[in-house]
């Protein structure tokens, strides 16, 4: 397996797969009621998996249930249904994660979704979430400089530091340009910047770092 796509809960604002940028071909997980937003989008799941407390399974067939593959869980468990999506796509052997859903509703559910980028980035893979109204990635160095290239498409970008310090940031083609400067976690500055070129590069030298996509 190399793309995986996970849809997990969370509102999700768009009509298609294909509106959000859905790598084609990908195998397919759904966490919990991530399940009813892939069917509500046209695509159908390889894989069910969690503890299925939030799927309302009387919208579906009791034969489209049995027919895919499931892994469920007690609801008593220490990782969330995300996790072991992403735990399980790993397994697999994904290279390449795309998790719609995830942003918004319950803060804690968000932010444990979007500081699994860092996780899955330390086991060997790429991540991007998305709702269709954001997208977030992670941008990580250890010394040494890293780069990142935001096409046009969401209006704004935000570089937001994970770590204490993010050092020698740069971004280009944007409204308010940077050079090689230094980012807090305690103080962020460097948020709602307006892509004004056909695309956006972003150099980081030192640090872990959000690089969010907004549309409004």
């Amino acid at each position: 397996m190399k793309d995986c796509t996970i849809f997990t809960g969370g509102q999700v604002f768009a009509e298609s797969a294909v509106e959000l940028g859905m790598p084609p071909g990908s195998f397919v997980v759904a966490a919990d009621s991530g399940y009813s937003t892939a069917r509500r989008l046209g695509v159908k799941p390889d894989l069910l998996l969690g503890d299925l407390d939030s799927l309302d399974r009387s919208r579906f067939s009791e034969r489209e249930l049995d027919e895919l593959e499931k892994i469920i869980v007690s609801p008593i468990k220490d990782d969330t249904d995300t996790q072991l999506a992403v735990d399980t796509a790993l397994e697999r052997g994904a290279n390449a994660l795309y998790i719609i859903g995830g942003l918004g509703g319950r803060l804690d559910h968000t932010l444990s979704t979007v500081f699994l980028l860092e996780y899955i980035h330390d086991h060997g893979a790429s991540c991007v979430i998305t709702d269709g109204r954001n997208r977030v990635r992670l941008l990580k160095s250890g010394g040494g400089a890293v780069r990142m290239s935001v096409e046009r498409g969401y209006k704004y970008v935000s570089l937001v530091s994970l770590t204490d310090r993010c050092e020698g940031v740069s971004i280009q083609g944007v409204y308010y340009p940077l050079d090689r400067v230094e980012l807090t976690r305690r103080y962020s500055y460097a948020v709602s910047n307006e892509i004004t070129a056909d695309h956006a590069e972003i150099t980081l030298e030192r640090g872990v770092m959000l690089v969010i996509e907004s549309r409004d």
